[in-house]
């Protein structure tokens, strides 16, 4: 008589996968998936954070801009913080100041705008003193993550 089962290198039967073999196969599955997983969050975080960064920089600009266009004696009113969600928009066509407030993703940002007064000496000029303000506006998300800092002075005209 002739048996038609395969026989296995250790001396059994091979009719199919065992218990034992199911599960590890499923669990090395799932270690896969789960690594895919954490993987695709990741990105989607990173993303994130990258266009969050983004749009921080150009609200910085846009902050530093709106400072550098209004009278040297008027950036003061314009110092301090706007919490998350209350940036306010740049300037409308024609009008003299901000009134609108930012939506959409830029509601996901606040900013710090500090003003210092900080004259500049020119030593190659025999000590000559220029009266100007140093500007900073930081950009934060909501876990007050800091997107973007942009530092500028700005010169009193008036002490030239």
């Amino acid at each position: 008589m002739t048996s038609t089962h395969k026989y296995s290198p250790f001396g059994r039967a091979h009719q199919g996968f065992t218990l034992v073999e199911a599960l590890v196969s499923i669990v090395i599955v799932a270690m896969v998936a789960s690594a895919a997983a954490v993987g695709i969050g990741l990105s989607a975080a990173t993303q994130e954070d990258a266009r969050l960064a983004q749009i921080a920089t150009q609200a910085a600009q846009q902050q530093v801009s709106f400072l550098m266009e209004k009278p040297f004696a008027s950036m003061v009113d314009y110092a301090g913080t706007e919490t998350l969600g209350q940036m306010l928009a740049p300037l409308d066509a024609g009008a003299t100041d901000r009134d609108k407030v930012l939506t959409g993703e830029w509601a996901k940002l606040g900013r710090t705008t500090t003003l210092t007064s900080e004259p500049i000496t020119f030593a190659q000029y025999n000590g000559f003193v220029v009266d100007g303000m140093r500007i900073d506006v930081q950009v934060f998300g909501p876990d007050g993550t800091i997107y973007a800092t942009i530092r500028r002075h700005r010169t009193n005209e008036a002490s030239l």
